[in-house]
């Protein structure tokens, strides 16, 4: 009987606490919404952190090893002395712009619990030593002023501001006069009801990516921009087996009366979209080899140091594209504005590989292979775009031997779109690890040596 009550107490004061766990974490929550988002923010990333760190904690447990293994020497030793950092990091972290600011502007915003601390902490962590003192807060800057930040006694905004414009007037809304988005924004039931581990959204699109054991997952729906659009008709192609990388991509530019310069000749986009018909096919295979000249120095009968050219021989990535367009007119017009030179691509436009340029029945073919003719099977495709990557191909063709390191834990990656009828377009997406059993993000923060 006894053994009975104490089981009984002891699952009792499990579940008070698992309540009290859980009322914790939808007080964090709550919390996290709570003034942080400008209410003229248009296009949001919602970060799930408590999200992340459960899902990462439940995979822990069922693989001890992995996680103990990422403990070093240094992990062990407590800091006596341990910073106060003056603010915590909240259950959802937002990223946002904002209307009528630079695109390239991000903010973020979270609560700040010790302003002094706060301020020092970003003193000696961040190398920040310019404030300055405006009206209800003080924004500090780093060296070369493209992280400004701008905090009070409660709250803090981040932004990251490449385009260096005076983003005070965000600051002043937020933290002075609280102009942050709430159930009557338009977007605000999209962020609440937003679960994924992270969250694209915007009025139009919204996207999210899961962080499995083994994998990530891509889902959500986009609105194509204003310059874009889909063709009528899709087509693609049936890639070589050797293939690493593969692009099959439908869609048109709607940008009208627009030019840019090459070689000082004006390239009108009227042109180039009047002889293009929005396919789009890229393969990258094995290697080639192509010939290039380099500048050495010798020195003549005089003794001067003069340059020489020097032809070698040189291992390339096999790349084959395709567009789908009228081959002559396109061509000509390519070779008019000088993109196309003695058959080959401009080393303007592409200074890395040659790549010889052929009309074909269907369109233009751009290839690195300068010997032999690519001949490319069209296939019935109902897919916007469909990109495939095979990361152990990659690594065995060796293309690109300095992220080799970042490849080792990857498998594939497969992500299509698919047109629906609402003229949104459907993305389904996968990137599979060799680990299977580790959750994803752990296995690409964690560095971890097997």
């Amino acid at each position: 009987m006894k053994i009975k009550k104490i089981l009984k107490r002891a699952a009792i004061i499990i579940s008070v606490l698992l309540l009290l766990f859980k009322g914790f974490l939808m007080y964090r929550d709550y919390a996290s919404y709570q003034d942080v988002i400008h209410e003229d923010a248009d296009q949001i990333i919602k970060i799930k952190v408590d999200g992340i760190t459960q899902s990462i904690m439940f995979n822990a447990i069922t693989n001890p090893s992995f996680y103990l293994k990422s403990k070093s020497k240094k992990d062990t030793i407590k800091d006596d002395k341990k910073e106060e950092k003056g603010f915590t990091i909240p259950a959802n972290v937002f990223l946002y712009t904002v209307k009528n600011n630079p695109r390239t502007t991000i903010f973020t915003s979270f609560k700040v619990s010790d302003s002094a601390h706060f301020k020092n902490h970003i003193k000696s962590k961040y190398k920040i030593t310019n404030f300055k003192t405006l009206t209800g807060f003080t924004v500090a800057s780093n060296k070369d002023k493209k992280v400004v930040i701008a905090f009070n006694d409660k709250q803090c905004v981040v932004a990251y501001n490449p385009s260096k414009q005076n983003v005070n007037e965000v600051f002043s809304d937020i933290l002075v006069d609280k102009k942050t988005s709430g159930k009557s924004n338009k977007i605000w039931n999209k962020i609440k009801d937003a679960n994924a581990h992270i969250n694209f959204l915007s009025k139009n699109n919204n996207l999210h990516l899961d962080f499995k054991s083994g994998q990530a997952l891509i889902t959500g729906n986009l609105v194509l921009p204003q310059y874009l659009d889909t063709p009528k008709n899709f087509t693609g192609v049936n890639f070589s087996s050797d293939a690493s990388v593969t692009l099959n991509l439908n869609l048109l530019s709607t940008i009208k009366y627009m030019s840019f310069k090459h070689n000082n000749v004006d390239v009108q986009t009227d042109s180039l979209s009047t002889y293009y018909n929005g396919h789009l096919a890229l393969e990258m295979v094995n290697t080639t080899t192509q010939m290039d000249s380099i500048i050495t120095y010798e020195y003549n009968e005089d003794f001067e140091k003069v340059e020489t050219l020097t032809a070698v021989k040189k291992e390339v990535p096999e790349i084959n594209m395709q567009l789908s367009s009228d081959a002559s007119k396109l061509y000509n017009y390519l070779e008019k504005v000088s993109i196309i030179k003695q058959g080959n691509l401009s080393k303007e436009v592409f200074p890395l590989y040659q790549f010889k340029i052929d009309k074909t029945e269907k369109g233009l073919l751009a290839s690195t292979n300068l010997e032999k003719p690519y001949k490319a099977e069209t296939i019935e495709n109902t897919n916007v775009f469909d990109l495939t990557i095979d990361f152990e191909k990659l690594q065995d063709q060796n293309h690109f031997p300095m992220i080799n390191n970042y490849l080792e834990k990857l498998l594939g990656l497969k992500i299509n779109g698919i047109s629906n009828a609402d003229e949104t377009i459907e993305v389904k997406g996968q990137l599979q690890l060799k680990n299977k059993d580790i959750n994803a993000l752990a296995q690409f923060v964690i560095n971890n040596q097997e």
